[in-house]
């Protein structure tokens, strides 16, 4: 059966609850929210990536778990806690983060934590940038398992979800996403990462480049505004989705796990007809609205059900 396979952090996220200054921790980070986001549309999922053997580390896996994801290939360390994420909402739901990782145990998996033959026909490997630090093992856990992807000849799923408080050197996070590109198969950016990772806001002119690359297919999501899909030779568009937005986290991942269903177990060009992709564009759009209407990213997003219910 073809696999999803997330590389990655797995973070707890801190989300305001109640009044200031309470928190409440939510399990989260972007590779593993969409593991889950796939799993809960039943897509057989794993993730890669390592925890702190502490108290949140062993939740992590227990909650990842209980939504029906792989957890055979995340591994524990006492080198490092795991990483923290202290989220700041505005009114409308919007967010920012602080991060406490210094290093955090995302940052310490390693080329050993990769094995060797992974990956099948059919299988999906997905990534970002928050894992590609230069100087860390994660980076060189990540190259492995993108060498071994190609390889094996999956499709590569890259989303690269900038975090600028992460990065001391900005230009190197932006030279690092770029020198990652060429891995994609299929790329997902929101609106607003455009310009710091292109050095432009225009869609078409960042398609082209990810097409340049290698790549197939570029998402663009724009938050209420709906989202978009490029390929070298057709547009779609889906407007936003009128929706009370409590909390953002997590949105563009739950999209990316239900944007990623869509390609599971086939080649590339068979989901590139423009039906399909305005069907896939849509259906993803949708997940990542109804996940903003609850607290979580991983609670968040929406199991089959909720979807087939969802009406605006």
């Amino acid at each position: 059966m073809n696999h999803l396979f997330c590389i990655g952090e797995a973070i707890v996220d801190f989300i305001p609850a109640g009044e200031a200054p309470l928190l409440a921790p939510m399990p989260g980070g972007a590779t593993a929210n969409t593991a889950v986001a796939a799993a809960k549309l039943g897509v057989p999922s794993s993730f890669i990536g390592m925890v702190g053997d502490d108290g949140f580390g062993r939740i992590m896996i227990d909650v990842m778990k209980g939504y029906g994801v792989d957890t055979t290939f995340m591994t524990m360390t006492g080198s490092a806690c795991t990483t923290m994420s202290f989220v700041t909402l505005t009114p409308d739901g919007d967010r920012s983060f602080t991060f406490a990782r210094k290093p955090g145990a995302d940052m310490l998996l390693s080329e050993c934590d990769i094995p060797e033959e992974l990956f099948s026909s059919g299988d999906i490997l997905h990534f970002g940038s928050i894992g590609l630090i230069p100087g860390s093992p994660s980076k060189e856990a990540h190259l492995k398992a993108l060498r071994n992807a190609k390889d094996a000849g999956i499709l590569v799923s890259y989303d690269p979800n900038v975090r600028l408080p992460l990065w001391d050197d900005h230009e190197e996070l932006k030279m690092t996403i770029l020198e990652f590109l060429p891995f994609a198969d299929i790329v997902k950016v929101s609106d607003d990462e455009l310009d710091f990772i292109f050095g432009t806001s225009d869609e078409k002119t960042a398609a082209e480049t990810c097409f340049k690359e290698g790549a197939g297919v570029l998402f663009v999501t724009r938050g209420k505004n709906g989202a978009a899909v490029y390929t070298p030779d057709f547009l779609a568009e889906t407007e936003g989705i009128p929706v009370a937005a409590v909390d953002t986290t997590g949105a563009g991942d739950a999209f990316n796990g239900a944007m990623l269903s869509r390609f599971i177990g086939k080649p590339l060009h068979d989901s590139l007809s423009p039906d399909k992709l305005e069907e896939t564009l849509v259906f993803a759009n949708k997940a990542g609205s109804i996940t903003v209407t609850k607290k979580g990213a991983m609670a968040g997003s929406p199991t089959p059900e909720e979807l087939e219910l969802f009406r605006y």
